[in-house]
């Protein structure tokens, strides 16, 4: 599933996907909005139609609107990218993990697979870090 998940979703999906995506996100920034059309363009969602895409506010809202993907193993794929993304500005609060615990616990994700993909997400960081470091070292 994991190669073609994006491929393989509804229309509605496509924008509670993108609108998930949007709700980790830093506020509306040039590289935020480049990112979202990437993942739009990924998906095969028109770009004439970003503008339904809006940022939830609450987790409870976010939650619900996830609840709607029918697919648990897609719910899955959505909360790790959301952690992938979180993690990935290097700037995850505590506010925003325990918002990101409760949608993953609302829409049916165990506590264990929610901290399984935050240790995930880590280490690819600290790989990528790594990666670097091996570039740029002794230059």
């Amino acid at each position: 599933m994991e190669p073609s998940f994006k491929q393989n979703l509804s229309y509605e999906d496509k924008i509670i996907y993108l609108n998930s995506l949007l709700y980790v996100m830093a506020p509306k920034t040039t590289s935020r909005c480049e990112y979202i059309r990437k993942q739009a363009k990924d998906i095969g969602f028109p770009a004439k139609e970003l503008s339904k895409i809006k940022k939830n506010l609450k987790p409870e809202t976010a939650s619900l609107e996830l609840l709607k993907v029918r697919d648990l193993k897609t719910r899955r794929y959505i909360i790790r990218e959301m952690i992938m993304l979180a993690i990935n500005d290097h700037e995850l609060s505590d506010a925003e993990m325990c918002d990101i615990y409760k949608i993953g616990a609302a829409v049916g994700i165990k506590e264990e697979k929610i901290n399984d993909f935050f240790l995930w997400a880590a280490q690819g960081i600290e790989w990528q870090i790594e990666g670097i470091s091996l570039v740029e070292e002794d230059l």
